[in-house]
């Protein structure tokens, strides 16, 4: 089973937002775009339907951006997943419209699947957002700072820069000076 690019951009902003809760200003969609190097119109749409779902606040112009509405710590995986993923159906036979196996009614895989997908959200509904925020004891960062959101303000400049070629490798061999042409002198 893998979340859609959807589901876990919706993560990634409503775990930004929790972040930034008590921040002087809210984050803004070209903030979290920005720091997670993610198109801005595509988060955009995010976070309209978001709003929609009830868990954040917008607020446009000068000093808006976008808050939770939800604590943190009442808002579940569980529950964005749900809402967020538009196909649960793991096998055809999960949709009784489509299904077309011969072996539907003899066959143990759905009752299979169907159980662990229970498992899968049982998990899930027991995680909140701010869960997800607490530092990590074994984390590589300072005790207490989350590595990845930090500095939220310099996201941009956290990003790892291109490595350069190394030189040696991609210098080109000077031409030897018989191959050279000589200036020639103005004249006249």
């Amino acid at each position: 089973m893998r979340l859609t690019q959807w589901t876990d951009y919706s993560l990634r902003m409503l775990m930004y937002c929790a972040a930034c809760e008590g921040r002087e200003h809210p984050p803004t969609v070209n903030e979290i775009a920005e720091a997670h190097g993610i198109s801005r119109s595509h988060l955009t749409k995010i976070a309209m339907i978001l709003a929609a779902c009830g868990w954040i606040a917008t607020t446009r112009g000068r000093g808006g951006g976008l808050r939770l509405l939800k604590p943190a710590g009442e808002l579940t995986l569980g529950e964005v997943i749900r809402q967020t993923e538009t196909d649960m159906t793991l096998v055809e036979c999960f949709d009784r419209k489509t299904n077309t196996c011969r072996l539907d009614g003899y066959c143990r895989l759905k009752d299979s699947l169907h159980k662990a997908m229970q498992g899968f959200f049982d998990v899930l509904d027991g995680i909140t957002l701010a869960d997800l925020l607490a530092p990590k004891a074994s984390g590589k960062g300072p005790a207490g700072q989350l590595p990845h959101l930090i500095p939220i303000q310099f996201a941009s400049l956290a990003r790892p820069k291109k490595a350069l070629p190394d030189a040696t490798k991609v210098a080109h061999p000077a031409k030897p000076a018989a191959s050279r042409k000589p200036k020639q002198a103005k004249t006249g």
